[in-house]
């Protein structure tokens, strides 16, 4: 019927016996989540090709793109699923997800009894839903499921896997601090690169390549500098963030060779005062180690070049 009235152009009734064969309550195989999915593509098409301006025709297009949305997390949960091939429960729960589901069900019944943080986290910034505290807890797992998914590759296979994900996840909410917030994730991915002893660079890389802004990192490390976390003394690398900074500095004034040197003077005095901080603390370092006194080099040699300005 909806292919009839799509060829008399009339879209609004296709859209919505469209709308309807997606919610049809139908659990043979033949009748997949994917089918609903489609069905719902449909819809939205002919819902977006109806020349009326009726507030209606509006409204129900955006219930439309709504059911879309939870279509597409509730496939994220079916993939994530389908990979556990080892746990009876999970692929017993695949069946279920070939109806549609609503958001709340899809969090509590799948997303949250199966452990799955990523599609969590996917559920509750599709439903506006903020509780810093949630954001937190799911990112922690996130990245310990993704270091324990790779645990037995190559450490550059590690890293690179870890850094897609980052990149990824990044591009998806960075415009949304409260489900990207920054300090967190740095410090967390600080842990993971200092424990591993990866490249100290790693993750100030790889929030440039998101891109995060040196300035906005800048002010991260900052904080987290101040906040003298008793972590980094436990994993015996306590200046490891003056390291990092010693970095990220390198790169930020680098990088501000390309601002106007009106706009780039204020930014260097700040940046001075900073530098000059770093040093007083590393050089009062009783056992300074070869990246200590590495960073500390790093940090004279800016100091140094502020001089040309």
């Amino acid at each position: 019927m909806w292919k009839y009235y799509e060829k008399e152009k009339n879209y609004s009734a296709a859209a919505r016996i469209l709308a309807k064969l997606a919610d049809r309550d139908r659990d043979t195989d033949n009748f997949t989540l994917w089918d609903r999915i489609d069905y719902i593509s449909r819809a939205i098409l002919c819902a977006k090709a109806c020349s009326t301006s009726l507030n209606n025709e509006g409204e129900f297009l955006h219930e439309l793109e709504d059911k879309m949305d939870v279509a597409q997390l509730q496939l994220n949960i079916y993939s994530s699923l389908e990979q556990m091939t080892s746990n009876p429960a999970a692929q017993a729960a695949l069946s279920d997800l070939n109806r549609l589901i609503d958001i709340s069900t899809l969090y509590s019944d799948y997303a949250e009894r199966f452990n799955l943080a990523e599609c969590q986290l996917a559920i509750i910034h599709c439903a506006g839903h903020h509780d810093p505290l949630l954001v937190q807890k799911l990112w922690r797992e996130l990245l310990a499921q993704e270091i324990n998914s790779t645990q037995n590759l190559p450490q550059v296979s590690v890293m690179s896997s870890l850094r897609n994900k980052i990149l990824l996840l990044g591009n998806i909410y960075q415009a949304a601090e409260k489900f990207f917030p920054t300090q967190f994730i740095v410090q967390q991915l600080e842990v993971i690169s200092c424990r591993g002893g990866w490249d100290q660079s790693w993750v100030v890389d790889t929030m440039l390549q998101i891109p995060t802004s040196h300035s906005h990192l800048h002010s991260t490390y900052t904080s987290l500098l101040q906040m003298k976390l008793p972590c980094w003394e436990q994993l015996g690398a306590p200046y490891h963030l003056h390291i990092v900074t010693s970095l990220l500095l390198t790169s930020y004034v680098a990088h501000l060779n390309n601002v106007p040197l009106l706009e780039r003077k204020p930014l260097l005095c700040e940046i001075q005062d900073v530098i000059d901080a770093h040093v007083v603390d590393l050089q009062a370092s009783v056992s300074a180690g070869s990246d200590v006194t590495s960073a500390l080099s790093r940090f004279k040699a800016l100091q140094a070049s502020f001089n040309k300005y």
